[in-house]
């Protein structure tokens, strides 16, 4: 008979037995890694081409991923909502529910608006974009619950081994999903259908699994406190101010990009297809080295965190990973032979390569970030402070993703290269250069200025 989880200190979360722990822990892996083919496809190269495919402009572009920034936002509401439930996961089971299935309605548009293709690409937008907003109702409940359950002297190893095996996941999505593409290319839009279908079956699949985590039960507020001073009272803290803001602008920068996690997405995978020609299975190749480079690298960097602290790990990773996009300064039109594949563009030889880094760097930022919103929040209220961090680093992110889609659109660079034989500078090199420097001249000195005492291991 398993043994009851305690709670010897009122007003702290559960402390659940080592087995029970260790049994939670597994299969939140286990669900995570059907979920990372939903998020192959949310997050990486199939949603991009399959709005290239469709004819977004710039700004269609922009939107569907300032949508999902912005829709960040619905986190604060959701996390008031959760502090008066007994309970996270059923409502957080709803929600994500809804948003995983919301994902099969691009599988659906040949055969509901087959005469309408105009209207493809707005109605993607408002569904994932409702998704979007459904998803991150659960956000913060999960956040919350995830820090409730796992104790803090094994947050960073837990993080970085769980990234390492929803890596190996998102490799094969990729893997499997370019395949796809590739083979049915030839068949119109049926290889978008396959994909998307089987992204919201795993993504509800996911969910499903994820119910059996052991849930611990929230510490609830006893006092009658605003709704007005439970939002102020995190920002009252100069560090949750700092990382929030730090994160936002970092957020932004990536976004501007298409990296999401260190997944290269939208404008990157896009630029990859329409400046030289990438087929769909060759775009999954940089996302595959993302892949590959989280599975490298996270198990260290969660490591680090644990001995170091978050602060400084992320201190390190904001400094040298932006270093490693700057490949996207020297892409030629020409191509390549790598042993045992055959001839590749070279934007996807070097890109790939810098994305055995990136990839691993940037997954370990969002391994940081979720750290340090852990250390910085105590469990009475955790909710809501998280909710109002990651609100407000989406509305923030929201503005990175908008600038891209306009620059795309109206930023005209004609005959302007680094140098003989490469590529000639556009609207996306030019988002390079700006990611890099709003990483090291915003956000790294507003990490670096964190409380040391307080964040380091």
């Amino acid at each position: 008979m398993p043994t009851a989880p305690v709670s010897p200190v009122p007003g702290f979360p559960q402390v659940l037995p080592e087995h029970e722990l260790e049994r939670a822990m597994k299969l939140n892996i286990a669900a995570g890694f059907l979920g990372m083919f939903w998020l192959a496809v949310s997050n990486g190269m199939p949603l991009p081409l399959l709005m290239q495919a469709v004819k977004a402009s710039g700004f269609q572009l922009g939107l569907l991923s300032g949508v999902r920034q912005f829709a960040m936002l619905a986190q604060l509401p959701s996390a008031f909502i959760v502090e008066e439930l007994h309970r996270r996961k059923p409502y957080w089971a709803v929600a994500q529910i809804i948003q995983r299935t919301l994902w099969v309605v691009p599988a659906l548009l040949p055969l509901l608006l087959p005469d309408r293709r105009d209207l493809w690409a707005v109605v993607i937008i408002g569904s994932l974009g409702f998704g979007e907003l459904l998803g991150n109702a659960g956000t913060a409940p999960w956040y919350s619950w995830m820090a409730d359950l796992l104790p803090p002297g094994r947050a960073g190893r837990f993080w970085g081994a769980r990234q390492r095996v929803l890596s190996v996941s998102v490799l094969l999505a990729s893997l499997l999903f370019g395949i796809i593409l590739d083979t049915f290319a030839s068949r119109g839009f049926l290889g978008f259908q396959i994909v998307f279908a089987i992204a919201a079956i795993f993504g509800v699949g996911d969910i499903l699994v994820h119910m059996a985590v052991h849930e611990p039960a929230p510490v609830r507020r006893t006092s009658h406190e605003s709704r007005w001073h439970r939002l102020i009272t995190p920002l009252r803290s100069r560090d949750f101010r700092r990382l929030t803001f730090a994160m936002g602008i970092w957020t932004a920068a990536v976004t501007m990009t298409g990296y999401s996690g260190g997944l290269p997405s939208f404008f990157s995978i896009v630029y990859l297809k329409e400046s030289f020609g990438a087929t769909y299975g060759q775009a999954s190749w940089v996302f595959i080295a993302s892949a590959v480079g989280a599975i490298l690298w996270t198990p260290r960097i969660g490591r680090m965190i644990d001995q170091r602290g978050a602060r400084r790990t992320l201190l390190y990773l904001m400094a040298a990973g932006p270093f490693f996009t700057l490949a996207w300064l020297f892409v030629t039109p020409g191509q390549c032979a790598v042993p045992g594949i055959g001839i590749v563009p070279q934007p996807i030889f070097l890109i790939g390569v810098a994305s055995l880094i990136v990839g691993g760097f940037y997954s370990g930022v969002t391994l940081c970030q979720t750290r340090l919103t852990q250390a910085l929040t105590t469990a009475s209220g955790r909710t809501v402070a998280m909710g109002l961090h990651w609100s407000l680093v989406g509305l923030i992110g929201t503005c990175g993703a908008l600038m891209a889609g306009w620059m795309k659109d109206h930023l005209q660079i004609n005959g302007i290269c680094l140098a003989p034989g490469f590529a000639p500078f556009s609207y996306f090199q030019v988002l390079i250069l700006m990611q890099v420097a709003l990483a090291w001249g915003v956000t790294l000195p507003l990490i670096r200025g964190l409380s040391v005492s307080a964040l380091e291991g």
